[in-house]
């Protein structure tokens, strides 16, 4: 069962090296306009370290110079996040993601 969302959260090492998790999930990146998450970007954190981990590689990568903050939901299973994540790119249409994931 996909879970609520929790966010915004600042997307910082600090924030997210503090965040003591391994759930699995789906997540958004993005910044704040007018006190909502504007998405830029939605991966899911399935592997070692779950979201935690994936949006620390992110943070290591430096892969989006806008994005500020960003939530997530967490999802019961691998294959529910994988479901989850496809259907919320095709709903958001993000800057970041690639075409026909």
């Amino acid at each position: 069962m996909v879970q609520e969302y929790k966010g915004p959260y600042q997307y910082s090492d600090k924030v997210v090296g503090d965040w003591n998790s391994d759930e699995i999930g789906v997540y958004y990146c993005g910044y704040l306009s007018n006190g909502k998450l504007t998405v830029l970007y939605v991966g899911r954190g399935v592997g070692d370290g779950g979201i935690r981990g994936r949006l620390l590689n992110h943070l290591r990568n430096d892969y989006w110079p806008d994005v500020t903050h960003f939530g997530y939901r967490v999802c019961s299973t691998t294959k529910e996040a994988e479901d989850f994540e496809a259907s919320e790119i095709k709903r958001l249409q993000p800057k970041y993601n690639k075409q026909g994931k």
